[in-house]
This record gives C-alpha cells, structure tokens and sequence, in this order.
C-alpha cells in the first residue's frame, strides 16, 4: 500500500484506542506494517524461518500451509519461536499438576517439547491464529473480533497500556507487537505469545476465578454447573450431520445456499464479582438465598435444584442459551453499509442501541447502549434492563441500569481481575456492577414498557452459537461463498415446520437491501410454519412484522396461537398502493402525521427512521415505499408460550415469504398522534 494509507491505519487505530482509553497517553506503539508485493501469508512466514521455525513446523503438520497460500482473504496472529515454546511448557504444566485431579485442566499438550505434539493439536493451534477475514488493528474494537477463527472460537480483544504505548491484546494474552502486515491474501499481525483456546466449560471458567467465588458457589449448589457443561447438540435425536447443499442461492443467483456446519450449545452469563455481593452485605451462599427469597419467593427453599426455589431462579436469571459477545450484544454495531445510525441524509442519529433476550429463567431481559443520553457514562456502556426513567419501586433503583464491564475495562479496575478470561469452550461470561434481579412489575411498568422490536434472528438462538448470524457476506470468484443458509428443520427449537416443503433461508447482512440490521429471512415451498413469541411480561401487545415487498413474495395467512388472525396478506403489494397508503414524509404538509393516520387504518405502518438503505434507492426505511409493517394483531398474551404461525395460500412454489422481524408493543404504548415508533 502507499504510505498515505499507512499513515491513515495509524491515525485510525490511535483514535479507536483513544476513545476507548481515554485515560491512556497520546502515544500509539507504531508497529511495522508494510505490502510486500507478490507475499502470501504462506511466504510471509517461511520468509522468516529464523524467528517462525515452530509455527512453521505446526503449519505443516497440521496441514494448513497450503491455505495460507490460497487466493482468499485471513488474518494470521502469528507468534515466534520463544511464545511457542511459552506456551507448550504452560499448557503441559497445568495438565501435568492436575491431571490426578477429579476435574483435569484437559489442555491437549502432555510434552512441553514440540516434537512431542500431536498432529490433532497442531491442528487446534494453527486454527486458533487463522481468522477467515482481513482485519487490520483499526478494524478491531472492543470484544471480540466479529468473525471466528478456524477452530469455530471468537478471539477476544482488548486494549491495554505498557509505558506510554497502546497495545491490542488477544484473548488477554497475546499482545500485537508488530500490527497490519498486509500480504496478497490478508494481513499478518506478529504477536508475543501463542493465542490458547480455553478448553474450560462456564462452571470451570468461573471457579478458576476466585473473584467470581459467591455466584460459582450458587452455580454448584443449583445444579446450574450441569446445564452449564452442554456444548455439542443433537438434531431430531441424533449428532448433527452437515448436510447436502441446496441448489442455489436465493439472494445473489450464483452458487449455493449452505447448511450450518456445526450444532453447538452456547451461554452467556452477567455476573457478579464478590465485591459486587458484599457491597450489599451478602457473603455466603446463604445471603445470597435469603436475598433472593425476597423477589423470588420461598418455595421449595429447601431444593435448591428446584425451578421454583428462589437461589434457582437467581440464577438462571444470570444465563442466556446463546453466546453474546460484548461488541455483538446490541448488533447495530455490526459492520455493514446497510445500518448506520450516525450517517447522514436526514439520518436520526443517537438512537439508543437496544435488543431483548430470553433468560435460562424463561424471562425477557433487555440489553441497551443508551446513544441517546448526554451523559457521556451513559451513551458509551452497555447496561442489562435500562431504563430512562427512575425505578417504578424504590427498592428496584439498585438493580435496573446495570452496567455490563467491557473487558479492558475491568481488566485494569483492579490488579486482582488483570488475568480475567472472558471466554470458555461453551460461551462467554461478562462481569456486572450491580447484583441482577427479575422483578414482574419493574420489567412491565418501566423497562419493558416500550415498543419491543426483535430481529428475527434474535429469536434463535442457534442461529448465534454456530455462526450463522453475524456473518459477513462474501463473494469470491463470482460465486457466493458466504451469506446464504439452508437452515435445516428442527434444527432451531423457536420453529415449528409444519409443511415438510417449507425451506428456511437466512441472509446475511447485505448493503443493498432495506433490511433492519441488514440481515433477512426468506422462506419458500408451499411454507406452513411457526415462530415461538417472546415471553414478553403478561399483558395486551399489538403484535406487527416488519417485511420488503416485491413481485415475487406470496400470499400469506397468518395465526396466532392456532387461531386465524384477520384475512390473508398478499406481500408483493408495495406499501404505495392505495390500499395500504404510503406516501413519504416530505411530500406531506405535516412530515407524514396523517398519512401514519391513514396507514394505520389499513393495517400497516412505514418502516422506522433508525435505519438506512445505503445502496440502490438510498435514504431512510421510513422513505422506502417497499419496505413497512404489518399489524397483525391486538391481543392479551399470559404467561405461557404463544406461537405465530405463517401458512402460504397461494400456489407457485417461488413464491417467498420475507420476514425481516417483529415488535411486540404494550397497548398502553401506542399511540395514533406520536407514533412511538418512527424509529
């Protein structure tokens, strides 16, 4: 590359670890970072055999050099002959400490010497580095780094301090010394130490943690440790296989859909340090079940293990089924051109980043990047069941706005978190600054009292756990070789397939399209399927769907709860037609006041103003007249699960069903005069 852009990568990681570090000197570790023209990765490391002979050795046996000559584009973390040596003498100590232990720390490497190595780990340590996508350091914020490595793991990142320099660190353990050697088929970023995976389950990973002693113990004394160990699945019954590929790609015409190459079992937990507990008096197990009994009740107090027992409920409250990366949790911060929320073009920008989750307690939490607070404490954290408002119940001030502490954060607030690992083999743990309840009435009178949109693919959760949503789409060669997948039947326990032609495709985000978070979901065949709702707090919701239209979608009947739900809906209407009644905002006399009116009366509203088509007929989803929502429904919701279901009524097999994704929205909420939801 020219120097001109060398110079703007510096620029643009100084000011990304600034922000992010905002406490930390102005001076940046410049590292080395050139082109060598005609170098792959390959070349790059054999070029160097006198400082990578041992990652040398591991590339060939593992069989993995021939990639990293491929036409293609990676990133390689690549440490030299002093860090493999590190880190074949650590992974063999800790095994060999503990291996006549109950509970082995199971790390693979049973030789300190590298000829001793098995070729399957040296397959596990070549695909550790090896990340298929280019990522320069300005690239990498605060998490993980947003497409997973070879050996299906997210690599952590986050930013620390040596002198008066900044460095990136991997996993919290390998430092980016020499960053962004850029080489034909990707980028090459030298480390000081080998990246290790965790082979450590949640229940293992927190009581490796002394700091997270208290709520390691609640984990134990619940059974929660069993539920918490699962990882691999099984479909209908049985290992997942991968299957064969579909014929073609809906979205591009080129190539072909794929399945999901794994069935993984995933949880994130928010937890509390000890620190966090004793601030509030708590410290023992015991506390902690009679502070819980004062939100969760006493029954069964005596079974710990029981659903009903409060320190159970507690608990699970803490743990969602999916894995959910810090940088990932609210996924406006995707990387795509489709949804940016500070672009301009009548852009409204500063919109609060907010998702909604189902807990391991079978209740909603909602997670929030609040953008639109001035305080600047606000507008730049992540906080668990946000609230502008103050706690409806006095007693709740303590436990709603909790902060979620990114990892560079916590890692530096004291020198007893400095060595805190975030990621296990089944998921990731985030540590919290207030202790997190569920309590019915706060969630349903203050936090959860808003419109709730949910992405269709934030319902299911596997879609998270096996890469498939966050996905990049890619194309190489003219063929598509990432963005569409064939999502198998019963392969997501939210759907229900009741029409054995029904073919669930899933898109990754795209920038041509007008899609809320630049995903979307197709569905084709003679489709008769079903969604489980949210278990949204009991109440009365207005239940829509967000959706584009075009000539070749179908016509749709749609149920909820088993029960007809008003007349069937031809989708390949655009929101223009004088049945539905769009008409844009600027050529209105009041910015589109009375036509919301008008569209509402018909059934439908326009797209949200918090999101922008980037490409093609550019501007707002609000001004996009093939692009809106449906209401389907004004009904009470109990308890219990409630299912809605979409059944094709029309003939033509390509015909498709697209459903971008659902709000549901409390009826004290809604309102015909302000729209609560023009974004």
């Amino acid at each position: 590359m020219k120097n001109t852009t060398k110079i703007i990568s510096a620029l643009t990681i100084a000011l990304t670890l600034l922000m992010n570090l905002a406490s930390c000197s102005e001076e940046i570790d410049k590292s080395n970072r050139y082109t060598f023209t005609g170098e792959t990765i390959a070349d790059f490391i054999l070029n160097r055999e006198e400082r990578f002979s041992k990652m040398i050795t591991i590339l060939k046996q593992a069989d993995m050099m021939g990639l990293l000559s491929t036409y293609g584009t990676y990133t390689f973390f690549l440490p030299g002959d002093s860090a493999i040596d590190t880190y074949l003498r650590e992974q063999f100590e800790a095994w060999d400490t503990t291996k006549n232990d109950p509970n082995p720390a199971w790390t693979g490497i049973t030789s300190p010497y590298l000829e001793d190595l098995s070729d399957s780990m040296a397959v596990v340590i070549a695909k550790t580095h090896i990340i298929p996508y280019g990522y320069e350091m300005a690239q990498m914020s605060e998490g993980v780094i947003d497409t997973r490595n070879y050996n299906d793991r997210y690599l952590s990142v986050s930013f620390v301090t040596v002198g008066e320099k900044f460095r990136i660190m991997i996993n919290n353990q390998a430092g980016i010394t020499e960053g962004d050697n850029l080489v034909e088929n990707g980028v090459v970023h030298i480390v000081d130490e080998a990246v290790a995976p965790s082979s450590n389950t949640i229940p293992k990973l927190l009581d490796d943690q002394p700091y997270f002693s208290l709520m390691s113990a609640a984990i134990q004394k619940t059974g929660f440790n069993t539920k918490l160990q699962e990882y691999f699945c099984k479909l209908n019954g049985e290992e997942y296989k991968l299957g064969a590929e579909p014929a073609n790609c809906f979205a591009c015409g080129k190539g072909m859909a794929r399945y999901p190459h794994s069935y993984y079992a995933k949880f994130t937990g928010f937890i509390e340090t000890d620190d966090v507990f004793a601030a509030e008096g708590i410290h023992t197990v015991e506390e902690l079940q009679t502070f819980a009994e004062k939100y969760y009740g006493t029954e069964d107090r005596d079974n710990p293990e029981s659903p009903n027992n409060a320190l159970y409920k507690f608990v699970a409250y803490h743990f969602l089924e999916r894995e959910l990366n810090y940088n990932l949790m609210v996924q406006y911060n995707l990387v795509h051109d489709s949804y940016k929320s500070e672009s301009s073009g009548g852009m409204v920008a500063n919109v609060d980043r907010v998702d909604y989750f189902e807990t391991m307690l079978g209740t909603m939490i909602k997670v929030c990047k609040p953008l639109s607070c001035e305080d600047p404490y606000l507008a730049q954290n992540i906080f668990l069941n946000f609230s502008h408002k103050n706690a409806k119940q006095y007693e709740m001030k303590k436990h709603i706005n909790v902060r979620i502490i990114d990892l560079t954060s916590f890692t530096t607030m004291d020198e007893k978190y400095a060595h805190f690992s975030a990621n296990a083999l089944n998921g990731i743990i985030h540590p919290i600054d207030k202790i997190l309840i569920y309590n019915e009435d706060e969630m349903k009178g203050n936090v959860l009292n808003e419109r709730m949109r949910f992405d269709v693919a934030s319902l299911l959760p596997e879609l998270t756990n096996n890469g498939v949503r966050y996905g990049r789409w890619q194309q190489t060669g003219g063929k598509c070789t990432h963005g569409d997948y064939n999502i198998p039947n019963g392969y997501c326990k939210n759907i229900k397939i009741n029409e054995p032609t029904t073919e669930w495709h899933y898109f990754c985000p795209y920038s041509w399209g007008c899609n809320y978070l630049g995903d979307e979901i197709i569905v084709v065949g003679q489709y008769d399927f079903e969604y489980r709702l949210p278990p949204v707090p009991a109440g009365t919701y207005e239940l829509r769907m967000g959706y584009t239209s075009t000539s070749i979608r179908a016509i749709t009947q749609f149920y909820v709860d088993g029960k007809v739900t008003g007349i069937p809906v031809d989708l390949r209407i655009y929101f223009n037609d004088e049945r539905i009644g769009w008409i844009k905002d600027s050529e209105t006399e009041d910015n589109g006041v009375e036509n919301d009116k008008v569209m509402r009366n018909h059934g439908y509203m326009k797209a949200p103003a918090s999101y922008y088509r980037q490409s093609g007929n550019k501007g707002l989803a609000r001004d996009q007249e093939g692009a809106g929502r449906i209401i389907i429904t004004q009904k009470y919701f109990d308890n219990g699960d409630h299912w809605l279901r979409m059944k094709k009524v029309d003939e033509p097999l390509d015909r498709e069903f697209n459903h971008d994704y659902f709000e549901l929205v409390p009826k004290g909420v809604i309102s015909s005069h302000i729209p609560e939801d023009r974004l």
